[in-house]
């Protein structure tokens, strides 16, 4: 590192030394007579006549700056010059030595008590006039600072008190004789040069001074300036700088349509997409770049919770507010604490409070409600004063704020609740269902209401349908019910109708059957209450619906029987698998086969596990390992892989040594096992791993993209692609 020294440098140097040379050889002492203080010499000759409230310092001190000393008279100070006796008048409520041999000088306000700072010289003069909250000496210079409205702002002047930097900045650090950093009340930091000079770097996040210059970063991203703030060694686009020469970069990344269109190339630890925002990261820091389709890319450091059509909302992490943008970044709803979109509201919290727009950032009320929830029926609700009630599109309370909360609402009822009780209004505010349950639910069924130990459903209109001490669940196309003494469970239908009474261990629909099942045995049942399976068929468990047939167990063995319980495959298996292009996979003892709807043997078995056809091919296993076969049961590829995966009508295929391949549905070989990995994207495009380098390839073989990235994947309508090292490129 070079070092320069100018002129006045020298100069500042040796007059230092000569005046702290004279300062040492001051010989005086204080004198004290009638509570008076005077200064005599080292032989006790009375230098200053002991008329002085205090003479030193007003942090208690005695000590000379030259032939200069501080007085107190009257609770005020000044300077005493010891030579000639000559005094500055006592205006100052402070006076101290700092270094230099320059002294801090301190006044109250004329409107407080505040006490404000400057410096004099020895003589008096003023350097820095008392402006400043406070004042630190540095050995390059001095920071100022000023409070204003609560925050403190600080400023620079140089040693020839020079004023560099006004007070209007959060914090100051001196680098070196050429350069100070400031940082603004958004914590970013900016260099200027004390020459007075102009500089362009700015918005930095953070800087740290390094042998070789002024390492920066900015989002992530680090770069190096030379110690004088005058040129950029290295841009700021590193991931970690240690030298000029020592500049590790960020990967190189490419997004790209599927037409292998590239839309954005850039350097980042990571690329991916968040709530439909491309977002690079650097460093745990994340750059967003809006619309990426459009090829025209902005870049945002606001975090993308949601994005739509027309519209962008927003988090400003170093502010920590919410806006709403359009997809250009135009915004149209600023700075609040939180912003919930609810199609086609917007929900702004500020202060403690929630006030409601419209999708073109109108507010829709005057007045700010304490709650907001999601919409029903085009109305708003909205709590204040602890009480619940609705707003209309247009912000006017259309149902009184009276109730104590909010439930779920359907066909235009609401459910609600009222001085502790639970019932349902329509959107006329007339009571549907008085409020008298403890708990409500309201659906496409109907009404579910319960008091105490009694659970009664109830139509959409109010009329009570069925009454149960216990319980009543809606599963979607039925209801379940279930008794509190015994547990037992039944079913309902949604108009109400009993289809299985409550003694059941357990119910529920397969296909459009209903069942129950207890220790007598299963029975299926149809929506109008007739049995198709009775406890007598001994049938024990009903386990699939396929194909307009379910699969039963009987007697330990699995058939199927139809819709009207009538017996299709008989129960003479060890095991099924449902029907698939005209074919049932089957189980006898240890080994698999297919038969078809009528039951006649069409594959023998011989497998030791066989899968479902599809498209006419299905996987089959012998022996840990994998071939194909086609509806004849003839072998269309051989049993010599340990793993095949049906993808897009084709079948990934992988070799004993762990390479991947794929076969078509005729079991041709489309591509063969010469690849580490290869993985579907959809699009007709695989992502193939060749000697640990990927590319892209389509299912006929064609390469689309050569082996040169380090990964390609899919995310969303799009292909991120990480390229390999520099080093190895």
């Amino acid at each position: 590192m070079i070092v320069r020294y100018d002129i006045r440098s020298i100069l500042t140097f040796f007059l230092a030394l000569l005046f702290y040379t004279g300062f040492a050889q001051a010989q005086y002492s204080l004198l004290k007579k009638d509570a008076y203080y005077g200064i005599q010499d080292e032989k006790g000759a009375i230098v200053v006549a002991p008329v002085y409230d205090q003479i030193g310092w007003s942090k208690g001190n005695f000590e000379t700056v030259g032939n200069f000393v501080g007085y107190s008279h009257r609770g005020k100070w000044g300077l005493l010059n010891i030579k000639t006796k000559k005094i500055s008048a006592a205006i100052y409520y402070k006076l101290s030595v700092i270094d230099g041999g320059y002294i801090l000088a301190s006044i109250k306000g004329n409107l407080s008590n505040q006490l404000f700072y400057g410096i004099i010289d020895s003589k008096g003069s003023i350097k820095i006039s008392c402006n400043y909250f406070s004042i630190e000496s540095k050995s390059l210079g001095y920071v100022v600072s000023t409070y204003d409205y609560g925050a403190i702002k600080k400023g620079f002047y140089d040693n020839e008190f020079n004023l560099i930097l006004p007070p209007k900045h959060k914090e100051i650090k001196v680098v070196n004789e050429h350069v100070v950093m400031a940082q603004n009340f958004l914590n970013k930091w900016a260099l200027f040069r004390k020459d007075g000079i102009e500089s362009p770097f700015q918005d930095f996040d953070q800087f740290a001074v390094i042998a070789e210059g002024i390492r920066v970063e900015k989002g992530g991203k680090f770069g190096l300036l030379d110690l004088e703030g005058g040129v950029a060694l290295l841009e700021t686009e590193y991931k970690q700088i240690n030298g000029v020469k020592e500049g590790v970069s960020f990967p190189l990344w490419e997004a790209r349509n599927f037409d292998l269109k590239p839309i954005i190339t850039l350097r980042a630890d990571s690329l991916r997409f968040d709530a439909g925002i491309l977002v690079a990261y650097c460093n745990g820091s994340e750059e967003r770049l809006i619309n990426p389709s459009s090829n025209k890319v902005i870049r945002s450091v606001q975090k993308t919770n949601f994005q739509t059509k027309g519209f962008v909302l927003t988090h400003h992490k170093p502010t920590h507010t919410w806006s709403v943008t359009d997809t250009e970044g135009k915004p149209f709803i600023l700075g609040k604490d939180s912003i919930h979109y609810d199609a086609p509201f917007f929900y702004a919290f500020l202060k403690g409070k929630w006030e409601v727009y419209n999708q073109f950032g109108s507010k829709l009320s005057d007045k700010a409600y304490q709650d907001i929830s999601a919409q029903l029926f085009s109305m708003i609700p909205v709590k204040n004063h602890q009480f619940w009630g609705f707003l209309d599109f247009k912000g006017d309370e259309i149902i009184s704020l009276k109730y104590d909360s909010i439930g779920a609402g359907y066909h235009h009822k609401i459910a609600i609740n009222y001085l502790g009780k639970w019932g349902v209004i329509d959107l006329f505010e007339h009571w549907i269902v008085a409020p008298i349950f403890d708990e409500l639910s309201i659906g496409p069924y109907g009404i579910i209401a319960r008091d105490k130990e009694i659970t009664t459903f109830l139509s959409l209109e109010g009329d009570a349908i069925y009454q149960i001490k216990g319980d009543i669940f809606d599963r979607g196309s039925y209801l379940e019910i279930r008794n509190h003494s015994d547990q037992r469970g039944g079913i309902i239908s949604l108009q109400g109708e009993v289809l299985l009474d409550s003694f059941y261990d357990a119910v529920g629909q397969m296909g459009d059957l209903f069942w129950g099942k207890d220790g007598r045995g299963t029975v299926l049942i149809d929506e109008f209450g007739e049995y198709r399976v009775i406890p007598e068929d001994d049938i024990s468990q009903v386990l699939n619906y396929c194909a307009g047939l379910y699969m039963i167990k009987k007697d330990g063995k699995y058939g199927f029987i139809n819709e009207k319980g009538n017996l299709r495959i008989a129960n003479r298996y060890d095991s099924l698998l449902c029907f698939s292009d005209a074919r049932i996979g089957y189980k006898l003892g240890n080994k698999w086969g297919f038969i078809d709807a009528q039951e006649r043997l069409v594959i023998q078995p011989i497998y030791d596990q066989v899968f479902p056809f599809e498209d006419g091919v299905a996987v089959v296993r012998q022996k840990d390992k994998y071939g194909l076969i086609d509806p004849s049961g003839k072998l269309i590829l051989s049993l010599k892989y340990v793993s095949i995966d049906q993808s897009r009508g084709n079948y990934l295929l992988k070799d004993v040594k762990g390479a991947i391949g794929i076969a078509n549905a005729s079991g041709d070989i489309m591509l063969r096992t010469d690849y580490e990995k290869i993985i579907p994207i959809g699009e007709d495009l695989l992502v193939v791993t060749q000697e640990h380098r990927v590319g892209l390839m389509n299912y006929a073989g064609y390469m689309k993209l050569a082996f040169k990235y380090a990964s390609i994947e899919r995310r969303h309508q799009y292909l991120i692609i990480r390229h390999l090292p520099d080093k190895q490129g």
